[in-house]
């Protein structure tokens, strides 16, 4: 047994080389962190990827809402 992130089992969950265990206990989330300077101003290229960032993670996770 594997604890993984969805994210990264979806494939192989989807064609039935892997299945879940367990399925009424599951892990606690993660958080996930993006750290920088705080004193420095953001550059945009940063500020982007921070935002892309953000958005492939929304679109991938379950909402705090039971989605």
């Amino acid at each position: 047994m594997i604890q993984l992130p969805r994210y990264r089992l979806a494939e192989d969950m989807a064609a039935g080389t892997m299945v879940e265990v367990l399925a009424d206990m599951p892990p606690a989330p993660s958080p996930v962190y993006v750290l920088y300077p705080h004193s420095r101003q953001l550059s945009p290229r940063v500020r982007v990827f921070i935002d892309w960032l953000a958005t492939e993670f929304a679109a991938r996770l379950p909402s705090a809402e039971g989605g």
